[in-house]
């Protein structure tokens, strides 16, 4: 997958602006570490934070290159390219819905505190 990046000239500013999704992953990530912070996690907290937010940032970033891949990549067909679609949604899915309720686990007791 990453020659075939590099052989149609697909970088992380075409992933950016190709696909919103990425912008909001990052934007959410921005979010979860000033809450952290503000939060006062402990460093398994932190660790635990860091390893799902990477997962869920990197299954999108993947979820984004196979989209823009079915485009430019010739040799894959139209059930080829539905299927690698539906998989990569599947995956990002299943991934945000795991961070979601991690991040849940994580932040409400701390959220319960403050009130």
């Amino acid at each position: 997958m990453v020659k075939k990046c590099a052989r149609y000239n697909i970088g992380f500013g075409k992933i950016a602006t190709n696909d919103g999704s990425v912008i909001f992953q990052l934007l959410l990530t921005v979010a979860v570490i000033t809450a952290g912070v503000f939060f006062r996690l402990n460093i398994l907290q932190w660790t635990f934070l860091a390893l799902l937010t990477s997962v869920f940032l990197i299954s999108g970033i993947y979820r984004s290159v196979a989209h823009i891949l079915t485009y430019h990549d010739e040799s894959i067909t139209l059930d080829q390219a539905v299927r690698i679609k539906a998989m990569s949604n599947l995956i990002v899915m299943m991934t945000a819905g795991f961070t979601l309720f991690s991040y849940l686990i994580i932040f409400v007791p701390k959220i319960n505190t403050l009130l």
